[in-house]
């Protein structure tokens, strides 16, 4: 096309050069090339519009090649295709229900005890396990490894129990659980919460306050009464052990046990009250039976369990305040020859948290009584915050047993310890 049109182009010029140097033209000859001229013209004209459409044409090409042809589905398609919309959404509102989360907390210590090689005495390291589906039910345990004198590894589960969520005020708690007596125990023990890289005397394992329990607690709070909240903890637990300890001390071994030794339950709780917003009080009780186990005749006999308790905790702008009482009390029986009666423990322990600087200077006073034996312990302490959750301690404590005056409890000592929980 494109060569025809350039020869009826040279064709016309060539005609046109002609009819202007002669001089004698045809009328027929003229009306020739101007006809020739007509058809000249409309082939150009053609020749734009087809190029024009070609361009069109090699668009489309090129958008049918970038898009894919989308056919209509089948029937059997589109149930597939609402099969797996429906697996995604499920999948999708079960992980929205479900959370995990790993916590806990690692402490390293230093004592530097009177009439003793100093030491680095102690590595402790717990995590905590958090799992919780939607508003019904949660769990919690924390498992504990410490390294012992002879550097082998000692590991506690400390507790593991699930809670179901019965309403906004109660939740049904089974399983090992730390003990609702007081608040230390529960609420104070891990060592980045401490304040004092110690426990007061008596709240340790074995002492005046109860540790755990395996049972079944009912946990949570009553409506305002005003604006006084409250919360409160009822529990069913096994039995705690009366025994002889390895070093000869007669102890109440109150930690949560899976038998009941042939005695029956423990039961009891604590309530607590917020008269203002940063203070918190709480009274405790329990009742039941306390195994003893006679191994000389292969029996256990039963004698009867009672403990009491009372705590505080306030915070006044940067001065926090804690203080507890905790009695446990064993019966007598004719068949045993261990002694019963109190054992009791108390603490009183300031602290005070400076604004412009990372430090926090403590104070605390605890005395424990037992049948056999009455101790006191007065702990000073400094602590630097290179963070709320990693703190350096620095601790003197003075130390007396006042039935014994050579035990080792009167050992005066200075422990350091770096806490951090995660």
């Amino acid at each position: 096309m494109k060569k025809l049109i350039n020869s009826l182009l040279i064709s016309s010029v060539l005609a046109s050069v002609l009819l202007a140097t002669s001089e004698s033209k045809d009328t027929t000859l003229r009306q020739e090339v101007d006809a020739l001229k007509k058809i000249v013209a409309e082939l150009l004209k053609s020749n734009k519009e087809l190029q024009a459409r070609q361009k069109s044409y090699d668009l489309m090409q090129r958008k049918s090649i970038d898009t894919p042809i989308v056919s209509s589905p089948t029937s059997q398609q589109y149930d597939e295709l609402q099969s797996s919309i429906h697996e995604v959404q499920s999948t999708l509102e079960s992980n929205a229900k479900s959370g995990f989360q790993l916590a806990g907390y690692a402490s390293f210590d230093w004592t530097d005890s009177q009439n003793a090689t100093n030491e680095f005495s102690g590595v402790k390291f717990a995590p905590i396990f958090h799992y919780q589906y939607g508003n019904i039910f949660q769990f919690e345990g924390e498992l504990e490894f410490t390294t012992a004198n002879d550097a082998t590894t000692e590991t506690t589960l400390e507790y593991a129990a699930g809670t179901l969520f019965i309403n906004d005020y109660m939740g049904l708690q089974i399983g090992k659980f730390m003990s609702p007596i007081g608040q230390f125990v529960q609420n104070q023990h891990p060592s980045w919460i401490n304040k004092l890289p110690s426990t007061p005397v008596g709240f340790g394992h074995d002492g005046a306050a109860p540790t755990s329990n395996v049972g079944v607690a009912l946990r949570g709070g009553l409506p305002k009464i005003g604006d006084m909240r409250n919360n409160y903890v009822l529990f069913v637990a096994n039995a705690p052990t009366f025994k002889v300890a390895a070093d000869g001390d007669v102890i109440i071994s109150a930690e949560g046990a899976t038998t009941t030794s042939g005695v029956s339950k423990t039961w009891g709780g604590r309530y607590a009250i917020s008269p203002i917003g940063t203070m918190e009080i709480g009274i405790s009780a329990a009742t039941g039976k306390i195994a003893e186990d006679l191994t000389a005749t292969n029996n256990t006999i039963s004698r009867s369990y009672n403990v009491f308790g009372a705590d505080f905790m306030h915070r006044i702008d940067a001065l926090d305040l804690k203080g507890e009482y905790v009695q446990q009390e064993v019966g007598l029986n004719a068949l045993s020859t261990l002694q019963g009666g109190k054992w009791t423990a108390w603490y009183l322990q300031a602290s005070y948290q400076f604004s412009s600087l990372p430090i926090e200077p403590i104070i605390r006073y605890s005395d424990y009584h037992n049948p056999e034996s009455k101790k006191n312990q007065l702990a000073i302490g400094l602590n630097y915050l290179f963070a709320n959750n990693l703190i350096a301690k620095i601790a003197y404590e003075n130390n007396t047993d006042e039935n014994d005056k050579n035990s080792a409890i009167n050992y005066n000592r200075i422990l350091l310890q770096l806490a951090f929980g995660f």
